[in-house]
């Protein structure tokens, strides 16, 4: 039976008919199916006895991209640079990452889903990667998202360095980025100006956050699709 890999998504509107719609790019999709997994679409719920039932019908998750993490979620004022925001996906999906940690179930959260892994961690987030400082260089790229930006550095004695070596090329379409470190996670990858790209769970079966967007990279060549197989073995094991 192929390991089911529960997505997150995002509430979004038919640009056409401005219907509602709870939905997600195929290539979150299609790098399940690659690495082996079968991808199940998860809605934004926040009805706790729905998002116990997602955390136990899934083997594994994807924390997807998407909208900002509202401040609040992480005890701040809005900076004035902060984008959209909604507050139930957040309540959504750092309820649902807290239940999939308490389970030790594996994850791969990407994006805005290695924000709300920091967050449900107890972490904090820089509003925008301006706030950094001033040498911080501009990770909102505007190629195709299947183009790489700039290399990242990968400390040894990571689930990651055993995947990609030392030091790789990625893409990069985020303007924030953890600034507090949550409780649990270690740093396992940074840009060359400083921004964390990576973190792990500690003493975790698989529970990593990405900053760039593997998924995406899949569409030109397989170089990232260990995150995925990764994700998907763990799954079949636990």
């Amino acid at each position: 039976m192929l390991p089911k890999i529960g997505i997150t998504t995002m509430n979004t509107k038919n640009p056409n008919s401005g219907a509602l719609l709870s939905t997600n790019g195929w290539t979150y999709t299609n790098a399940v199916s690659k690495g082996g997994g079968l991808p199940l679409l998860l809605p934004a719920v926040t009805d706790e006895r729905q998002l116990d039932a997602m955390a136990e019908a899934c083997d594994g998750f994807i924390f997807s991209g998407g909208v900002d993490v509202t401040p609040c979620c992480y005890g701040e004022m809005a900076h004035p640079l902060v984008g959209d925001t909604s507050l139930s996906l957040d309540r959504s999906q750092i309820g649902l990452m807290k239940r999939v940690i308490k389970a030790r179930k594996p994850f791969l959260a990407i994006c805005r889903g290695h924000q709300v892994l920091n967050v449900a961690c107890g972490g904090t987030l820089y509003q925008d990667n301006s706030l950094h400082g001033e040498n911080t260089a501009r990770h909102m790229i505007r190629d195709d998202r299947g183009d790489v930006s700039h290399q990242v550095s990968i400390v040894p004695d990571s689930a990651l360095y055993g995947m990609f070596g030392g030091r790789i090329w990625v893409n990069s379409y985020h303007h924030q980025s953890i600034r507090v470190l949550g409780d649990g996670l270690k740093i396992t990858a940074t840009a060359d100006d400083g921004i964390i790209e990576a973190v792990e769970l500690t003493d975790y079966p698989y529970g990593l956050g990405i900053q760039w967007h593997p998924e995406a990279l899949l569409v030109a060549s397989d170089d990232m699709l260990p995150l995925f197989t990764g994700l998907i073995k763990a799954a079949e094991i636990h």
